[in-house]
């Protein structure tokens, strides 16, 4: 029927292969061509030409020469090269070497007169005999007679005598001091030892070290601390005395430890006593030494300074500031 309207007939879905080969052919035809990249022309180079040689005309004598452009230049005679004349060949002349002359050694003079040249003389005349010279006859003196030596004689033997009783000469004594002077010049104290009721510093040293502390004592002394050491014992008294007073009235014990003082009976007698009273104690190492099981119980906590390891002028700066002020004039 006309007015009915006609029904579709339904496409069958194509395989999904096919579909997706439709796809990328739409894809395919939408995109445009690459165009060719235009590669760029390559420079000519453009050769010039060379100039024309001049071209050279070569013609007679006394003519003259054209060039290309027609201009004409007249060549003056050249004179003729002369040949160079070669220098002649200097002779070599072998010269004769001449031999050393000889040293003229000088004629001795004698009285004999030289002989006169021979002259033709008449056969006549007689020829003179030269005449001698007259020569001095002297007594030749007579030498002596050499007198045998006579036959040595066996000394005699003799004893030593003993010697009187008036020329043996007395043996001198024995003392320190002449064997201090021997060893070396005397040091002299630098102070006089600290004598009164206030506080003071006590010195303890071995006197091997006497150098070292003295030049210490001298420096502390000088920025006023009062100090004593054992130079302040006056002569006739106890030696043992008059230091056990002294470390009794001090108020601080200032030891100058080095291995000399560590070996020293007296400077371990006074940390002993020192400790006992409970004196409050100040070590100063002159050189480093290792302390011994029985001074490290005695000194070990004490306040130390190592002189060794500082200048001087460090050592006193640090003494300033540890010591008390109090202890000063």
């Amino acid at each position: 029927m006309k007015g009915m309207a006609t029904k579709k007939k339904k496409k069958k879905p194509a395989s999904r292969k096919k579909a997706a080969r439709k796809r990328v052919a739409k894809h395919a035809r939408k995109r445009p061509a690459k165009r060719a990249r235009k590669r760029p022309a390559k420079r000519r180079t453009i050769k010039r030409k060379r100039p024309a040689k001049r071209r050279i005309v070569k013609r007679k004598k006394g003519s003259a020469k054209r060039t290309k452009k027609g201009s004409a230049k007249r060549t003056k005679k050249r004179p003729a090269k002369k040949a160079r004349k070669r220098p002649a060949k200097r002779r070599t002349v072998k010269r004769k070497k001449k031999k050393p002359a000889r040293r003229k050694t000088a004629k001795r003079k004698t009285a004999r007169r030289k002989p006169a040249r021979k002259r033709a003389k008449p056969a006549a005349r007689k020829k003179k005999k030269p005449a001698r010279r007259k020569v001095r006859v002297t007594a030749r003196k007579r030498r002596p007679a050499r007198r045998r030596p006579a036959a040595k004689k066996k000394p005699a033997r003799r004893f030593p005598k003993a010697p009187a009783a008036s020329a043996r000469k007395p043996v001198r004594g024995f003392s320190l001091r002449k064997l201090a002077a021997r060893l070396g010049p005397s040091i002299k104290p630098p102070i006089e030892a600290y004598s009164g009721n206030k506080p003071y510093i006590f010195a303890s040293y071995s006197h091997k070290n006497i150098k070292e502390v003295f030049w210490c004592i001298k420096k502390l002394a000088e920025s006023r601390y009062r100090i004593w050491y054992d130079e302040g014992i006056e002569p006739g008294n106890e030696w043992p005395e008059e230091v056990g007073r002294a470390l009794t009235g001090c108020q601080l014990f200032l030891v100058f430890m080095s291995p000399a003082a560590m070996d020293s009976r007296n400077v371990r007698n006074e940390i002993n006593f020192a400790s006992s009273e409970n004196k409050s104690m100040m070590v100063v190492m002159l050189q480093p030494a290792g302390l011994s099981e029985g001074m490290q119980l005695q000194i070990g906590t004490v306040q130390t300074v190592n002189k060794h390891e500082m200048t001087d002028t460090e050592f006193l700066e640090k003494m300033k500031k540890v010591l008390d002020p109090g202890l000063r004039l």
